[in-house]
């Protein structure tokens, strides 16, 4: 997979490549590729003032199977404070996945914050662990996504339960011949909050998330993105994974995801 990227665009269709590949089901892509394609998509449609990203929720509606897509966007409202667009990934006439996004005007002029009275015992970014570390899946080795991230853990170790801490730099490109934004970037890297704090074997349970919500309050720096969150479910399948998440300079917002918990 040298020098391949996640995704090529072909006019309206999507076309994933290897590195799309998810951890549950080989012809299926990861969560991570399917947010980071529909935050790009979201990228393409103009805005009318400058704008930036401030929620990007995402619905797993059902697996995106690894062979071309359509996607599509919408606005659903369009003004000079706020904007809002749906983008979809269509497999045929099956929408697989969707995204709800809300841009807001970026003001021209400095308005009020103090960094003392907002501060926060987690505003500070977790230190860089110097060694990578490497994820692999029943059945599937490394995942396809995974090959094209670099990923740092605390002592290498997984599953060891909450709080859990991981930082991912994406290292390929996300779009062929399209520069991968900051926003793009973090959006397919922050589906790996569902795993931050997962404690169940994965030979035996399935954990996957059927949505992602990040909310952000400014856009990342750098390609390092730092998650640190939590796992948690009362025993009837049914869980929630929430992280804060980290550039190397700091906070930059949260992000949520539920969890459907079954055995193989």
């Amino acid at each position: 997979m040298q020098g391949e990227a996640v995704f090529r665009i072909d006019g309206e269709r999507v076309l994933p490549g290897p590195l799309a590949g998810g951890p549950w089901n080989p012809d299926e892509q990861h969560g991570g590729s399917v947010s980071g394609i529909l935050a790009h998509l979201v990228e393409t449609v103009p805005t009318s003032v400058p704008m930036r990203i401030c929620r990007h929720t995402v619905e797993l509606m059902r697996g995106a199977p690894m062979r071309p897509l359509r996607g599509e966007t919408e606005v659903v409202r369009d003004g000079r404070r706020l904007q809002v667009v749906r983008a979809s990934l269509f497999d045929g006439e099956r929408e697989v996945a969707r995204s709800m996004t809300v841009r807001l005007r970026v003001s021209d002029s400095a308005t009020p914050f103090d960094e003392d009275l907002m501060r926060h015992d987690e505003d500070e970014p977790p230190p860089l662990p110097d060694e990578s570390a490497t994820l692999t899946m029943p059945g599937t080795g490394i995942p396809g996504f995974l090959q094209g991230v670099e990923l740092r853990r605390p002592g290498g170790e997984f599953r060891t339960g909450a709080p859990g801490l991981l930082w991912l730099r994406m290292y390929r490109q996300f779009v062929a011949g399209i520069p991968t934004s900051p926003y793009v970037r973090m959006a397919a890297v922050a589906d790996m909050l569902s795993m931050v704090a997962g404690h169940l074997e994965p030979n035996e349970w399935l954990t996957v998330n059927v949505d992602l919500d990040l909310h952000t309050f400014r856009d990342p720096v750098g390609e390092w993105i730092g998650l640190r969150g939590l796992h948690k479910n009362v025993g009837d399948g049914i869980g929630l994974s929430e992280a804060v998440l980290y550039d190397l300079e700091g906070r930059i917002g949260r992000g949520t995801a539920t969890i459907l918990i079954d055995r193989r």
